[in-house]
């Protein structure tokens, strides 16, 4: 077999098996096959490749990270990449040469699996010290406008009229220190129910006073209001801005390194305008 044929199956090869590597990861990789089959003549087509690819691999290692089934607009299958946490962490790991394979877990078996060991990391989590006892925080990825809502026909005008009423929240939802904050000022009781559209019906139905909101949700397209005969009213006050993280174990091998690096990919998608082009791009398709 003459070396033009032997690189021609090796693009072939490469095309088939390389569909999520960057163009610069494909040149890499079809230039270490062609090193090793012109300096290696006596090695076969298939032993070239598997050089080439552990080659390749040992230069851009490869996770399992994890999210959770739905969290508009920040992981939701409807938006481009699956939502706008999974663009912005794509891109940071990509900055870091490292390929990804994001499997979607329910929320609480993402940080469990994470704590394991089971998986690299996951995301987009909130911070709170108990999470924090065993997992490392990257810096911010998103944050969330926290706006609070109650039934349109409820007796609730104001803000202050919720004071000692009841806030609904979903299970698996961790409160940030600023959503504590809330609780705290207007001195409300939590009621917990199994996710943010059990909350709006909790709320519709007067189980609960009120719920929280971030500005992005489109209330109009939300099932748990269309299946009622209300709506909800969201106050125009901005409570919190909360910020969302990318987490990995405390335990795994030079985890803090790693999220140190993680951070410094962050802050270079910031500093050379990537990142504003990333949120530009949600915010048009959201509002």
């Amino acid at each position: 077999m003459d070396k033009i044929h032997i690189i021609e199956e090796c693009l072939m090869e490469l095309r088939l098996s390389t569909s999520i590597r960057s163009i610069y990861g494909l040149i890499r990789h079809l230039y270490w096959t062609i090193w090793v089959i012109v300096l290696l003549p006596s090695v076969s087509l298939a032993e070239a490749l598997f050089i080439a690819e552990a080659h390749h691999r040992a230069e851009h290692p490869s996770i399992k990270i994890a999210t959770g089934d739905h969290y508009s607009p920040f992981i939701d299958d409807k938006l481009p990449n699956g939502g706008w946490s999974v663009s912005i962490v794509q891109r940071v790991l990509e900055k870091l040469s490292v390929q990804a394979e994001i499997i979607y877990l329910p929320w609480d078996r993402a940080l469990k699996w994470t704590n394991e060991g089971q998986i690299f990391g996951s995301f987009p989590f909130v911070y709170s010290p108990q999470r924090a006892e065993t997992l490392l925080f990257s810096k911010p990825i998103n944050h969330v406008p926290v706006y609070m809502y109650v039934a349109q026909n409820s007796e609730f005008s104001t803000l202050e009229s919720l004071t000692t009423k009841r806030l609904c929240f979903p299970y698996d939802y961790a409160l940030s220190s600023l959503e504590k904050d809330i609780v705290n000022k207007y001195a409300m009781t939590i009621n917990r129910v199994k996710d943010g559209t059990g909350c709006i019906k909790h709320v519709l139905k007067g189980w609960s006073d009120a719920g929280l909101i971030n500005s992005y949700i489109d209330i109009s397209k939300l099932s748990a209001v269309q299946d009622e005969e209300q709506m909800i009213k969201v106050f125009a006050q901005q409570l919190a801005l909360v910020p969302l993280h990318f987490v990995i174990s405390k335990q795994g091998k030079d985890s803090q390194l790693w999220i140190d690096k993680f951070d410094q990919a962050l802050a270079q998608i910031d500093s050379n305008g990537e990142r504003a082009i990333i949120d530009n791009q949600y915010r048009k398709l959201l509002n």
